[in-house]
């Protein structure tokens, strides 16, 4: 395709400059295309560089407000933790133990939490990460819950812009067998149109990063039916490498029991033990609530 390049002496067309300069102007196939859009070099640049930050503060608005939209609809951080986040916990009470340990594996998690790239493949960016099981046995309001809230927010606060759906869920024993509890309570239309026990299942275990809040913390009327729902749930997270973020208020001997007890019922222990690498932070010492009058 033959192209010709015409040069002629124009004047800038910003009102401002006026300046005389040489203009390019291409004939491609018999139609004119004027470089430049009439405007000298100089004021181009200017412009180009004028456009590329207006591109990048609608970029950043956006970002802001898909977390805010992440954050406060889909990651399922109560509203009690909205605004708690690392910045705002508290890790050198002298009457704790092991809250620096566990703030410090926080910041840690949250810094190393992987992010696929822009131009790469989104999907798979979390595989093999490790998991964490923070606990205290005879400690209630040390700030677990904080915590593990603090991740979700580190985690969003670092998403910028990959294409990617919400990267965490965080959830408490107590919403998990409410939800599934309820699933069988509907009547033929809800049943088409609610999420069943299966869907809930299935969301559980497809987000990136899965939180679990106060498990163990109340004794369930039905202890079979808790290890069946939470074997389906981590075996599914194990099996695809996706990790979990889980606060406990038992002790690994415990939650053991909890999760179920002998040969093929310890399966869902040995998975999480595996998963957080053997570790478990322990967190003991005075509510902090209380001390707070919260």
């Amino acid at each position: 395709m033959a192209e010709d390049i015409i040069k002629e002496l124009r004047v800038c067309k910003d009102p401002d400059c006026k300046k005389e300069y040489t203009a390019e102007i291409i004939n491609c196939m018999g139609v004119r295309i004027l470089k430049g859009m009439g405007y000298c070099p100089d004021h181009a640049r200017k412009m180009y560089e004028i456009a590329e930050i207006k591109d990048r503060e609608k970029t950043a608005g956006e970002i802001v407000s898909k977390r805010r939209f992440w954050r406060e609809v889909k990651s399922g951080i109560p509203s009690k933790f909205m605004y708690e986040d690392l910045s705002t916990f508290n890790a050198y009470r002298a009457d704790c133990m092991g809250l620096k340990k566990a703030f410090d594996r926080c910041v840690e998690y949250v810094e190393n939490w992987p992010f696929p790239d822009k131009e790469g493949n989104p999907y798979r960016y979390w595989l093999g990460y490790p998991s964490v099981l923070f606990y205290s046995k005879d400690s209630w309001g040390i700030g677990k819950s904080h915590l593990a809230c603090a991740v979700a927010h580190g985690i969003l606060n670092r998403w910028m812009g990959q294409p990617m759906a919400c990267p965490v869920k965080f959830v408490s024993e107590y919403d998990i067998f409410s939800r599934i509890q309820k699933t069988y309570n509907y009547n033929q239309e809800e049943s088409h149109i609610l999420p069943s026990e299966a869907d809930i299942i299935n969301d559980l275990t497809a987000v990136p990063l899965l939180i679990i809040d106060d498990i163990g913390k109340r004794q369930p009327k039905d202890l079979r039916f808790v290890q069946r729902i939470y074997f389906s749930i981590i075996d599914g997270r194990y099996k695809s490498q996706r990790p979990v973020v889980l606060t406990a208020n038992l002790n690994a001997g415990e939650l053991k029991t909890y999760l179920g007890r002998g040969n093929e019922d310890e399966a869902t222990y040995d998975r999480i033990f595996e998963m957080i690498g053997g570790k478990v932070i322990h967190m003991e010492g005075p509510s902090y609530r209380r001390e707070n009058k919260v």
